[in-house]
């Protein structure tokens, strides 16, 4: 029966919790993923959430809402009908934090369906999600339970939104959520699960499987005396060290573009206010985005914490932009120095000036190097047709050993039931 529904067309049940409308690298995943079996003929539907008006919610509203991020009996009994309405193949969970809560999970297993997960970041261990704190890498909450997050105040520096996302770690790890409902677990690089497998995941059930973004016509376009930062614009994300690396860099005839918005930009923007050639440019849709990239001579993504496989690297690759990048071991496995681009250490503002500069006043005959090596990789590794591959192998590991499974529960109670006559 496994080998029958292998080679048949798969329904796929994508479950995800948006946080906020907009442009972000989860929602796009979500998308790219779906669009991408549909094109393959699989029938792809959702289950969704948002985070959206949450924080504009009274706040005795907020308070009564923090019961469900630990277990959403409505998320349970939506999804259980949902299963029951389109009977997947497989439910493929994104994200479920803050709306959802793991009682998705749950609902999936107890209706037998196969449940994958895809880690896109580190939230399972840490409650910043970026093994990040007071400026430093920090790894103190992996494989033990999340007190220290709560002491140091991790989530938002607010002990109550800590300890919600603390309570939810320690909730399911007790319930062994993550090892019994879930029958497989994405990490988006080997780094990633290297850390995950010492989080506790069972290294069995953890596959490796990027992102990935279409390979665009947009690579060959005349570039502009510019380099382009874009995504949140908060400190975790670099932004500040980036302004400060851009002062020191002191490159004549270049514009730096922020793209994007977020909690730091108003005080960032008034603070560096009269540093020259900087353009905040503030959220733009996707294709601006992807335009603005394709048009600089690079992209800088000089975030402080880790973070597993940032589509913003991976969609400037797609457009043959090098990328100065800094040096954590999972966006290492994207970006090599000197050839998709420049790696500097992370959070040291002049190693960053030192690679904005050599960027920048770079010959053509290098850059040209670089632009061609970065749309390569891309076409190798982050392709469609690369990840589709190893998405389908997933999927069919893990209902072959779900099928497995429950042939084996019913010869034993085939068994049971002939011994007891």
């Amino acid at each position: 029966m496994a080998e029958a529904k292998e080679k048949e067309k798969l329904r796929i049940l994508q479950v995800h919790n948006h946080y906020a409308p907009g442009w972000g690298g989860e929602d796009t995943v979500v998308e790219l993923e779906a669009q991408l079996l549909r094109d393959r003929g699989h029938e792809v539907d959702q289950f969704t959430d948002s985070t959206a008006g949450l924080k504009t919610e009274p706040l005795r509203r907020q308070l009564l809402a923090v019961p469900g991020f630990l277990w959403s009996r409505r998320s349970y009994q939506g999804l259980a009908r949902k299963i029951a309405e389109f009977q997947p193949d497989i439910v493929h969970v994104h994200n479920t934090f803050p709306k959802l809560s793991p009682a998705v999970f749950w609902a999936s297993h107890g209706a037998g369906v196969p449940v994958v997960q895809t880690l896109h970041n580190f939230r399972l261990l840490c409650a910043n999600t970026i093994l990040f704190r007071d400026d430093l890498p920090c790894d103190e909450c992996i494989g033990h339970a999340p007190w220290p997050a709560l002491r140091h105040r991790c989530y938002k520096n607010s002990f109550a939104r800590t300890a919600v996302v603390a309570g939810i770690a320690a909730l399911h790890a007790r319930l062994g959520t993550q090892t019994r409902a879930v029958d497989a677990h994405i990490a988006l690089n080997d780094f990633s699960r290297r850390i995950f497998v010492r989080g506790g995941l069972p290294a069995d059930r953890l596959f490796v499987k990027p992102n990935f973004v279409p390979v665009s016509g947009l690579g060959n376009r005349p570039r502009k005396a510019q380099v382009v930062f874009a995504g949140a614009v908060s400190r975790s994300k670099g932004v500040e060290l980036l302004l400060e690396a851009w002062r020191h860099a002191a490159v004549e005839g270049f514009d730096l573009l922020l793209i994007g918005d977020g909690p730091d930009r108003e005080r960032l923007q008034c603070q560096y206010v009269e540093l020259p050639h900087v353009s905040w440019l503030g959220r733009r849709r996707r294709s601006e985005v992807l335009e603005e990239i394709s048009a600089s001579r690079a992209l800088v993504f000089p975030s402080l914490g880790a973070e597993n496989c940032p589509m913003v690297v991976l969609e400037a690759l797609s457009v043959a932009t090098p990328v100065i990048a800094a040096n954590h071991p999972s966006v290492q496995t994207i970006v090599r120095h000197g050839c998709e681009g420049l790696v500097f250490e992370a959070g040291n503002v002049e190693a960053l000036a030192a690679a904005l500069r050599e960027a920048l006043l770079a010959d053509s005959e290098t850059w040209s190097e670089w632009s061609s090596t970065a749309r390569r990789t891309q076409e190798e590794r982050y392709s469609e047709d690369v990840n589709y591959g190893q998405l389908m192998s997933i999927y069919e590991n893990v209902m072959r050993k779900k099928f497995a499974a429950a042939a084996d529960v019913s010869l034993v109670t085939i068994s049971l039931s002939s011994s007891v006559r």
